[in-house]
């Protein structure tokens, strides 16, 4: 078994997915990525994901893929955030970078494991978990890897493992919540 099937092991909890996202949160930054479930180089992570180093990078932010009204995706993601008492620090990433859409789901699978035995917050949890993969979260993994044009093995196996996981992931939670 490899690093990334250990990592999607992960799946079979809440605090599992909790810390799944968590990881790749991490991975799909500058600082993080040597540490993640794919060990990225710096020179590769800004070649593959940097726009402004790279002419071949493709963008981590969700406005790159969804069209429309930036204004508007941000005012809803903000929302989403809002409605369970998180904010934006100034220095942050914006609320559309793949960092931020994974940590925001790294909180939602906490607050389900930390609901343990209580049906109806777990069952809003979900949901909520289930409105953000399939309204933002699979939309920018999927455009990540339809732009992605790296050469570099590793970025490429964390776009795919990371894409695996959010589309599995929505998965488990429509069956959960059916």
């Amino acid at each position: 078994m490899n690093a990334p099937d250990e990592f999607l092991d992960l799946s079979r909890s809440a605090l599992g997915r909790s810390a799944m996202y968590a990881a790749l949160s991490r991975a799909f930054t500058y600082e993080g990525a040597a540490s993640g479930p794919v060990a990225i180089a710096g020179s590769d992570f800004n070649a593959a994901f940097d726009p402004s180093v790279s002419e071949q990078a493709c963008s981590l932010r969700e406005g790159a893929y969804a069209g429309g009204d930036q204004t508007a995706l941000f005012e809803e993601l903000m929302r989403f955030y809002g409605f369970f008492g998180l904010g934006r620090d100034e220095h942050a990433e914006m609320p559309d970078h793949l960092s931020v859409e994974l940590e925001f789901m790294h909180f939602l699978t906490l607050q389900q494991e930390r609901s343990a035995g209580q049906p109806e917050a777990i069952e809003s949890l979900l949901r909520a978990q289930r409105d953000f993969i399939s309204r933002h979260l699979l939309r920018l993994v999927r455009g990540v890897r339809t732009a992605f044009k790296s050469e570099s093995p590793a970025c490429r196996d964390l776009v795919e493992l990371t894409e695996a996981f959010v589309s599995e992931d929505l998965q488990k939670n429509i069956k959960e919540t059916s």
